[in-house]
């Protein structure tokens, strides 16, 4: 089997700690036992290049990639100014792929052409700038957006000429797409990946292992070793009933069971 790049996104830390410290977050997601990190946070919060370095040396961690929310306003400028100072910071970090979503239906997003064509156009401009510092803009197919279903993803790919993707199983599981066939689709796409399972009886997401893709979740890594993807793979979880490390720790230990 293949040794994928397993990190572990610090959104579950944000979602349950107000203020949390990146510090301590770094020190539970390396003591899951995850390579990497994606980091959702502003800018702000990082501190300087170094400064994060230090850290993610102290725990022996990579920086797999950044977030980062497009919107699309009047102002082209405005909408794009935070991601690009992230592709930026990612970059001294050598991240290949810079993790983006956007799209929101409650910004007045539809899905309709007018809207891929608006939100690709920045995407767009984006990936130029990525282009740079030899980084991709993956973006991630997100619930209440206008990029959810199979369909949706084929739509925005048609008005993009330089976007790729970050799929997302958990919000593919949700509105009843299979993973492992839109990874397949979409490989040569293909640049970041999100691990998430679905509950359906709570109707949110939960640890790997503890959804419906539980017995899936097999075959979507195996898929993953037929394209031979080589770039990060994220365990993501939006929130927790227990704690961000057990969390964390839950979706680790169901991967290395499953022999990953």
């Amino acid at each position: 089997m293949a040794r994928f790049k397993i990190g572990c996104h610090t959104l579950t830390w944000g979602n349950y700690l107000s203020g949390y410290s990146i510090k301590d977050a770094l020190w539970e997601i390396k003591e899951a036992g995850y390579d990497g990190v994606e980091i959702y946070d502003p800018l702000t919060r990082l501190g300087s290049v170094a400064a994060l370095k230090t850290q993610l040396n102290e725990q022996g961690l990579e920086l797999a990639t950044l977030s980062a929310d497009i919107k699309v306003t009047g102002d082209e400028k405005a909408d794009l100014a935070e991601a690009k100072e992230k592709v930026f910071f990612a970059g001294q970090f050598g991240a290949k792929a810079l993790m983006t979503t956007g799209g929101w239906t409650n910004d007045g997003l539809k899905k309709e052409a007018k809207s891929y064509k608006s939100l690709c156009k920045r995407l767009d401009l984006l990936a130029g700038y990525a282009s740079k510092f030899n980084m991709q803009v993956a973006f991630h197919n997100h619930l209440d957006t206008i990029v959810e279903e199979e369909r949706d993803i084929l739509n925005l790919l048609e008005f993009s000429k330089a976007l790729k993707l970050c799929i997302d199983t958990g919000h593919l599981a949700a509105v009843d797409a299979d993973p492992a066939y839109v990874i397949e689709k979409y490989a040569s796409s293909l640049a970041l990946v999100h691990l998430k399972d679905w509950d359906p009886k709570i109707r949110d997401f939960a640890e790997l292992g503890r959804g419906i893709l539980g017995n899936r979740m097999k075959n979507i890594l195996a898929t993953l070793e037929k394209i031979n993807y080589t770039n990060w793979i994220i365990v993501e979880l939006d929130r927790t009933s227990i704690t961000p490390f057990e969390s964390a720790r839950i979706s680790r230990d169901f991967l290395r069971g499953i022999g990953y």
